[in-house]
């Protein structure tokens, strides 16, 4: 009896242990699987997108959001490090070869590609996006999806929860654009071959994808066979049919008129193989209907510069400022002469310079004459609404004040000085210096602002008045400078003495000289 309960006692235990064990393994084995069904994939860039006073990371976010998904995300610098190689700028630059060539190089298993087609701040902020997750074996759209909401879409019947922070819009955005996100890429065995398309789309798009309400845009789609053959394709936008047309096999397009009304209006394709099976696929591309022109304006520091290159207002600078806009597509600012002929222009494409800086030259880089000169700023959505802002005034002038002093009278109290001012600008600052007859100052004046026609001094007549054989004994320095920046020096020039009413200067007679002609 006593072997038989020992031999109980020993199964038991044994028992338990080949439990723990089998507990054991089945946790590395459920640990293996979960390594093995995460997948590493690349992010391309979204692009720092500025809105107002703030710029919105939209590539950061996503990568961010990716990570949430429980994908591994290889750092930008890697990325752009094998697009830099490849000389690859734009998505639509990669081909099959070069998508297989970033899974082999990058080890990824796949990327994530998109756009964002508007983003607006305001009481109302705006996000629309799109994003696709490419597979970098064959190449082909593993997953697709676009959505687009505004702050006022979470309010509630008391107008209560509606979203006024656009960094806020921007992280629900992303969140509903992924929530669909698959868990695992091709390859994990976790996905059912048979329910896999015959075929697979591998490209969809509209050329423009943005565009106002009525234009027309061109739909490109690619179809790749993998196990039968495309009996039938059909594209729709809401319920409007788009008519294709195939070309060399796989490649299908046609035209379409965009809808008035403006919003996002999502791509919907029905495809047929030779079993008459019908397959849907949507959210491949989407149109984005924008009707309402972009809203700018432009702020200046100063109006009034003197390009002549003494480091004082030689240049004026002015900031555009977007109040309301899509995202845009190009910019052009001129400037005109009072005739409206453009002496100075420059342009660009997408995202506006935070400043522009004129220095009072043309096109040809050379200084332009004084006079008013107008800035007008104009920009392009990319559904094509365009906009300017009104003219703004700038004055150019170099010419430096020109102040004449003299004496209006003079008695033994002392001086009146006459003041005469001659200038485009407004006079900013002013000083005038009086020397007696033994050459010390006598009196200062100074201020800013206009300056005064006539002044009084205490200096009086000394050492045989103010005149010396016709010539002043007092005499004066004077500093002048104007608005724009120029400046006029004098220093120790003699106070002309007055003269008398009614008196004009005799001319100096000259001799007379006889000839004789015979």
């Amino acid at each position: 009896m006593k072997y038989i309960r020992f031999y109980f006692v020993s199964k038991s235990v044994l028992s338990i242990l080949i439990l723990i064990l089998a507990l054991m393994l089945a946790d590395r084995a459920l640990a293996a699987a979960k390594a093995a069904e995460t997948k590493t994939v690349a992010v391309m860039p979204f692009g720092t997108l500025p809105v107002g006073d703030v710029s919105v990371d939209m590539t950061r976010i996503m990568t961010d959001a990716m990570k949430k998904h429980e994908f591994n995300v290889i750092s930008q610098d890697a990325l752009e490090g094998f697009l830099i190689q490849r000389r690859i700028r734009r998505p639509d630059f990669l081909d099959r070869a070069a998508i297989r060539a970033m899974g082999s190089v990058l080890k990824v298993d796949g990327f994530v590609t998109g756009s964002v087609d508007l983003i607006a701040d305001g009481e109302n902020p705006m996000v629309s996006m799109n994003a696709q997750m490419i597979d970098c074996v064959e190449g082909s759209v593993i997953w697709a999806n676009s959505f687009s909401c505004t702050g006022a879409d979470y309010a509630t019947f008391l107008g209560l929860g509606k979203i006024t922070s656009l960094r806020e819009l921007v992280d629900i955005a992303v969140d509903e654009l992924l929530k669909d996100l698959p868990d695992t890429l091709p390859g994990t065995g976790s996905l059912d071959s048979s329910s896999q398309s015959p075929f697979e789309i591998v490209r969809a798009s509209f050329s423009p994808e943005v565009l106002r309400g009525g234009d027309s845009a061109r739909l490109s789609i690619e179809v790749g066979e993998i196990t039968g053959a495309v009996q039938n394709i059909r594209a729709f936008v809401l319920d409007n049919e788009i008519e294709l047309t195939r070309q060399d096999g796989k490649y299908y397009s046609g035209a379409v008129t965009a809808p008035t009304v403006e919003g996002i209006y999502p791509l919907k394709i029905y495809v047929t193989d030779r079993w008459n099976r019908l397959f849907g696929v949507d959210a491949m591309a989407s149109l984005t209907v924008h009707n309402s022109p972009p809203e700018i304006a432009v702020l200046f520091r100063q109006r009034l510069i003197s390009p002549n290159n003494d480091g004082v207002n030689d240049k004026v600078l002015f900031f555009p400022e977007i109040l309301k806009s899509n995202i845009l597509q190009a910019w052009e600012v001129e400037i005109t002469n009072g005739d409206g002929e453009v002496v100075r222009s420059e342009n660009g494409i997408g995202v506006l310079p935070e400043s522009f800086v004129w220095r009072g030259d043309n096109d040809q880089h050379k200084t332009v004459e004084d006079g008013t000169y107008f800035c007008q700023l104009f920009v392009e959505d990319k559904a094509g609404n365009r906009t300017s802002t009104k003219k703004e005034k700038i004055v150019v002038d170099t010419t430096r004040p020109e102040v004449t002093v003299s004496v209006a009278e003079a008695n033994q109290e002392g001086i009146t000085l006459a003041l005469k001012a001659d200038d485009v600008s407004q006079i900013d600052y002013w000083e005038l210096i009086i020397y007696d007859t033994a050459g010390a100052e006598a009196a200062r004046f100074g201020g800013r602002g206009d300056i005064p026609a006539t002044l009084t001094s205490v200096v009086r007549e000394t050492q045989n008045g103010l005149k010396q054989e016709g010539e002043s004994l007092l005499a004066y320095s004077l500093e002048v400078r104007d608005v724009a920046g120029n400046r006029l020096q004098v220093e120790k020039e003699p106070l002309r003495p007055p003269q008398p009413e009614g008196i004009e200067a005799t001319p100096e007679e000259k001799p007379e000289v006889w000839i004789e002609d015979f």
